[in-house]
């Protein structure tokens, strides 16, 4: 099961790292998706990893109530202060099926979702290459020069749009 963390975004590396070093046991991993994008730094162009959603971060544990308690354990209660669990009175809710296979659709074994490349046939994507290959109708911007394409997704209950990196080769 795969949960989520609302996290203050200056401390989210840090608490990433803590949490990996300190709670974390058998099998769980904790991680922040990034998106692949492409600017160009000093004339060179380059790829960029960026955060998916900034100030989240993500766990996959089979045990959420010890999770729990082995962050409260491990890093006091003062964590709390900059993490935020999605959970209900005892336990932490997982993502939804929705949700988790969105972000592991999107993403490698890595939790990099890579620059897609594609071309445009009039006002219609058609992406040739990526993770945006078969999302081409959650697109509801396409900024060639920035070279990146906004979808609009919904994660968490409510509509976000998420910045992902697009490479349109071609108009025709």
């Amino acid at each position: 099961m795969m949960f989520c963390m609302q996290t203050d975004s200056r401390h989210t590396e840090r608490i990433k790292e803590d949490i990996k070093k300190y709670v974390l046991a058998g099998s769980e991993e904790i991680f922040m998706p990034v998106t692949e994008r492409i600017w160009k730094i000093e004339g060179q162009w380059q790829r960029v990893l960026v955060p998916m959603f900034k100030g989240y971060l993500f766990i996959s544990s089979d045990d959420p109530t010890g999770l729990f308690g082995r962050i409260h354990e491990s890093l006091g209660k003062t964590i709390f202060r900059f993490v935020k669990l999605l959970k209900d009175d005892e336990y932490i809710i997982p993502l939804s099926d929705s949700d988790e296979s969105m972000v592991k659709e999107l993403s490698d074994e890595d939790h990099v979702i890579k620059a897609s490349i594609g071309y445009l046939k009039g006002d219609t994507l058609i992406v040739t290459d990526g993770p945006l290959k078969g999302h081409e109708g959650q697109v509801v911007k396409i900024d060639r020069h920035k070279r990146i394409a906004v979808l609009s997704v919904e994660f968490l209950g409510e509509k976000r749009n998420l910045t992902v990196g697009l490479e349109v080769v071609k108009k025709i």
